[in-house]
């Protein structure tokens, strides 16, 4: 369930970038690509340090993710901003490792449906 989400002052961010946005997701994670959602809200107004030169805020969510694997996945993305003209010193990375009781998914929890299936047998 890796989500990125980025919030930037950048207009039009192409559909190019959130197709590699995805594929970069998927490897940092190691979790199938159908599985990653990638949202963006572009040419939304944002200043950062007084300048709205063009700035962005990631939120970064993955059930399972490592504090050990902030500063990795910090710098991909920070080079997947470079694309779209987003400097390094000109964005924050939020990460959240929710918990997989906190995620819902197909009308329950990522905690439910990574439970092992009962083997049952039918006669």
């Amino acid at each position: 369930m890796p989500i990125f989400h980025l919030r930037t002052n950048v207009k039009d961010v192409p559909e190019s970038f959130i197709t590699k946005v995805s594929k970069e997701v998927a490897t940092l994670t190691n979790k199938e690509e159908a599985k990653v959602m990638v949202t963006v809200e572009d040419n939304i107004k944002m200043s950062l340090g007084s300048s709205d030169a063009p700035a962005a805020i990631v939120q970064f969510h993955s059930v399972g993710m490592k504090v050990e694997h902030h500063a990795i996945i910090s710098e991909s993305i920070a080079n997947l901003l470079k694309d779209i003209g987003v400097p390094h010193d000109r964005h924050y990375i939020q990460f959240y490792a929710p918990q997989p009781t906190h995620v819902g998914k197909l009308g329950t929890t990522i905690a439910e449906l990574n439970k092992p299936k009962e083997n049952v047998i039918h006669f």
